[in-house]
This record gives C-alpha cells, structure tokens and sequence, in this order.
C-alpha cells in the first residue's frame, strides 16, 4: 500500500508555474493552440488486432513499489491479448514529470501516452497548448461516457479552449486504481466504547467526544507539513455540503462560491477549529509529520484517522484487520459523498501516430481486468463492482467496498484544491494558521474564497 497524495493534491504553486512556463498559457482564458484537439473524422477501429505491427511509448511515474507492478502486469497483459502491439514505458518520478511534461510533448518524438495531473495545473494547460487529444470518438466507440461514473469522467474533461473544467470535451481516461479520501478506524477501540461504525454525521461527532471522555484520541491528526488536515477538511465538506455545489465550484471558474453554506466549506473549517479547540486531534499534531499519525494510529492510538486509500503503513495482515474504513455519511440520508479520483489518468499525445492503438490501452488499463489485477495485488481498484476480493484481508474490503458505493452512486466530486493553480497552498495555508490561532475562521473561509476569485479574474482578462 503507498500514498497516492503527491499527484493527487500537489496543486503547489512551484508545481503550477513550471507548468505556466511551459505551456503558452497558464489561465484558462487562453486558448492556445487547442484548436488542433479534434475530433478524429469518420468511424474510428476499437480492433487493435486490425492495425498492424505497432509500438506504443507509454511515460508514466510508477518507479516502484505496488503501482510499477501493477502497470507492468496490464502491460503484459494487453500485449497478449494484442500480440501485435508492443508497449515501451519510460518511468520517472512524480516531480520530474511535472517538469518535463509539456516538454516531452513538445518534442519531435513524444511519447504516444502520458499521465498529468488532473485540474489546471496541469491537463488545463496541456489542453490549452493543444498537446493532448480529442477522446470524444472512442469514448463513445468503447462506451466509456457510459460506463464510466460521470462524476469521474468529467474529471478528464475540458472545453475545447480550454477555458472551463469538467465539462466538454473528453482528454483522457481514469484507470482501474482509486484513491479517495476515508475514514479509518480501530475496531477493538470502537468496540470498547460500545459504539459501531457510525451511519450519520452526527453519530460520527457524538463519538468523537465519547473517545475523548474515554481518554482515547478521537482523531489521529500530523499536519507538520501544513497538509494532513486536507483530508479530515474534505471529508467533512463532502458530508455536509451539495454535491453539485461542490462540483461547480472547482470547475465554474468563479461562478460559485465557497463562503456559502450549500458548498460546506464554512461548516468544515468551523468544525475543524471546534474540534482543535476540544482536543480532538493527536496532541501537539502541528508538530506531528503526517507519517507518524498514520504510524501511531496503526499501532493503536486514535479511533479515527482521515486518509487517502491505500496509505496506512500495515506490517501485517493481521494488523490490517484489526482496521476498517468508511466514507463520512450526511446526515440527510442520501449517499455518501466523497472526494475521489482515479490514481492516474492517462492521455494521448497530440502529435501520436498510434491513436487507435493507444485508446485501446487506455480503455484496458480502465477495464475490469486491470481492476482485479489491482486487486490481486492489494491496492485499490475502481470501477471494479464485481471483482473477487480476497476474505483474509476485510480492511481491504472496506476500501474496495467505498469505491464501488461511490461509483454506483455517481457520488464523488474533485478534489478541491483542482480549482485554482494556487488554491493547494492558501487552503493548507490559512487552515493551519487558523488552527494556530494566526486567523480566525471567517478569515481562512474568505482567504481561500479569494484565491479563486482572483484566478477567475485573471482568466476572464
């Protein structure tokens, strides 16, 4: 299991202005050269056996670890089903593709496949300097605009210009591995207390302060380096705001706002300030790396811990199933809404002269084969409702049993920090200064409202 956080919420701004720098533009107002995005004219073949010898360059940044094998396992497994094409992957890290990307693609030979980073500081603005392709043929060809969740397909789409998220025109496809915000619990500690896994959010607060009178943590919190309190914030956003409010603010550019109530940020930074306030969180956690909390909660001290799928530090497998995990509930009944993503999406170089070739590889790598090679590997799927799940392992059960209620449900939204190049920063920012009693809470609340308003602004000049 690893942590999947760098690619998923590494909107800093250091990330971002490589980005602009390499692009012809870094706000969405400026369309580029995207015009060359097209749709491809015509029928197009999802026969790969039809197209003859062909070699796909596929760049990714599975250097290692569970993800590099389960990449070289689909490898291998698409180029048996099709023997007649040839897959070469170049991997490097996370932070060298950020720098290298829109160069890459930018060269005489890019390679045919790629991996960005979701929101605009990336994919925003390869799309905008038209250095990725137009997937609207084959995902109506291979079915993906109906397979897919459109909560999770719209994650990949851009209008053809470039100027607005989540919408338009589709730029890639998630693959079969997951990675969503959940919460984690200790069930000897649960069971102690007499309570179960909560189906309300004010069951889930209720217990907080039973764990407290009890003497046990409630949550086990590191913010050290001003980001472990993204993922409690979140969750508690996703449990008490609207879904579609939510959405539309990351992807309406300006045209919603998160100082209203129906979005949920006010009520999640307020309740983070009143949890801090009642000692909810691991004491001294700003002085807490976030490895440490997961490593303290996994032996044993904390009831819950927020985290992304897949990143608690497991010795064993007995360890693992004294833990299970849950997606915060709302208190209005309707299913659980919960910041989720693919843990990759892959896109097609413009410049590509294997498209055909290439779609298919990304419909495999979303394909329910590549969720139960996920599976039998132990990390996490998506798209995989009827993958075969192994009993030895119920923590695991649970991930895989959040992602597929949320699938089903058409119930995930973005992550938040994908609305703005800058918006990562200022949240982590002004949360942890207000936990240290820096600011208050209306004034974090309207610092980060700020940030994408002025992003707006800058975008609409």
């Amino acid at each position: 299991m690893r942590r999947r956080t760098t690619f998923l919420s590494g909107s800093l701004a250091a990330i971002a202005a490589i980005a602009c720098l390499t692009v012809s533009a870094c706000t969405p107002g400026v369309a580029g050269s995207a015009a060359a995005n097209t749709t491809p004219s015509g029928a197009v073949t999802t026969d790969p056996a039809t197209l003859g010898p062909v070699t796909l360059n596929v760049l990714d940044y599975f250097t290692g670890g569970v993800d590099n094998t389960w990449m070289n396992d689909v490898v291998a497994a698409f180029e048996k089903k099709y023997p007649n094409i040839t897959v070469k992957r170049q991997s490097i890290t996370w932070s060298d593709l950020m720098q290298e990307l829109p160069l890459k693609l930018k060269s005489p030979n890019p390679p045919d496949i790629v991996p960005p980073n979701n929101g605009w500081q990336s994919l925003g603005t390869l799309v905008q300097g038209g250095l990725v392709d137009n997937l609207d043929s084959y995902a109506t060809a291979y079915g993906w605009d109906k397979n897919v969740p459109e909560s999770i397909l719209r994650e990949q789409e851009f209008s053809a210009s470039g100027q607005q998220m989540g919408t338009g025109v589709l730029f890639g496809m998630p693959v079969a591995l997951s990675s969503a915000i959940e919460v984690y619990y200790n069930r000897s500690l649960l069971q102690r207390l007499g309570l179960s896994v909560p189906t309300t959010y004010n069951d889930f607060v209720s217990d907080l302060a039973k764990a407290k009178q009890a003497g046990i943590t409630p949550i086990s919190l590191g913010n050290q380096g001003q980001s472990g309190i993204t993922q409690p914030l979140y969750s508690v956003m996703d449990a008490l705001g609207n879904q579609s409010s939510i959405t539309n603010f990351i992807y309406s550019l300006g045209q919603n706002s998160l100082e209203s109530p129906s979005s949920g940020f006010p009520q999640a930074v307020a309740a983070m300030h009143d949890w801090a306030a009642k000692g909810y969180f691991t004491s001294q956690f700003a002085g807490v790396p976030e490895t440490d909390a997961e490593t303290q909660f996994v032996s044993g001290n904390g009831l819950f811990h927020f985290d992304y799928s897949g990143s608690l530090p497991f010795t064993s497998a007995k360890q693992a199933a004294g833990f299970g995990s849950f997606v915060l509930p709302r208190n209005d009944g309707k299913p659980a809404v919960a910041t989720l993503s693919a843990a990759t999406e892959l896109c097609v170089s413009s410049q590509s002269k294997h498209v055909a070739a290439a779609a298919a590889f990304l419909n495999f790598a979303a394909s329910p084969a590549a969720a139960q090679i996920a599976v039998n590997l132990g990390t996490d799927p998506m798209l995989a409702p009827s993958v075969k799940l192994p009993t030895s392992n119920p923590e695991f059960a649970d991930e895989v049993a959040n992602a597929n209620l949320v699938t089903a449900h058409n119930s995930s939204v973005p992550y938040l920090d994908w609305a703005t190049p800058t918006l990562f920063n200022t949240i982590t920012v002004q949360m942890s200064e207000m936990l240290g009693g820096k600011t208050s809470v209306s004034a974090a609340i309207g610092a980060v409202q700020a940030d994408d308003a002025k992003f707006a602004g800058q975008a609409t000049k």
